[in-house]
Parts: C-alpha cells; structure tokens; sequence
C-alpha cells in the first residue's frame, strides 16, 4: 500500500508459527503474521491477514489485514478488507479503509503526532 522504497533487509518479519509476549520496539518496519501480545512501537507496521496483535500500536505508518485487539496511534493507517480492529483508532494525516474492514471502536483525527512519542523514547533510551 505505501510502497516506500526503503530496503527490506531493515524489516523484522514474525512469522505464522512464532507467538511473541512482551513490547517490541523497532526504529526500522516490522512484518507480522504470527501473534504478539503485547504493546509495539515501530516505524511501519505490517499486520498480514494472519496476523494478530494483543495491545496498543504506535507507529508512523500501518497497513492492517489481520486483527487488532487495542488502541492504534499513527500517521497514516490503512485497513484492508480483512481487517478486523477492537479498539480506538488516532491518525493525524490519513485513514484509508477497504470496504469489508471492521472496526468496533472509535475513531478520531487529531493534529499531529507528538514529537516525543513513546516509541522515540524507548528507541532513544535504547542507544
């Protein structure tokens, strides 16, 4: 969907058969297909349609096709038709959504995201 043209050997992939418990920090993109229950903070997001994610999101960008169970916090968010979120959405440029996407929470447009994020906190504290 974003097409960036950023190198793929900077994104982390979790894989169908890999269930993670914890946060996941990430200054690069990451790739989900297993199951994360836990907060991440992140780049860009790739939620494949097998994907799951158990706790909030933060992210300059998202592209969802699997499922979300939590709040999502970012620039631009895209839903796809597989789509299926369980919580409240917050983008500050764009939400796209396909029809088919299902979302059981409230959305809000808000001004911009803050410059001192929790992702770029914990990403700073890290180096």
């Amino acid at each position: 969907m974003f097409n960036t043209s950023s190198d793929n050997s900077e994104r982390s992939f979790i894989s169908e058969t890999c269930q993670v418990d914890g946060d996941i920090s990430s200054s690069g993109d990451i790739a989900i297909a297993g199951i994360i229950d836990g907060n991440i903070f992140c780049k860009t997001l790739t939620i494949l349609d097998t994907g799951t994610v158990n706790g909030n999101i933060e992210t300059a960008r998202i592209e969802v096709e699997g499922q979300v169970n939590g709040n999502i916090q970012g620039n631009n968010i895209y839903l796809g038709r597989n789509a299926l979120i369980r919580g409240d959405i917050y983008f500050y440029e764009s939400l796209k959504t396909e029809e088919g996407a299902d979302v059981d929470g409230y959305i809000k447009k808000s001004k911009s995201l803050s410059k001192n994020t929790q992702s770029d906190k914990e990403i700073k504290s890290q180096k």
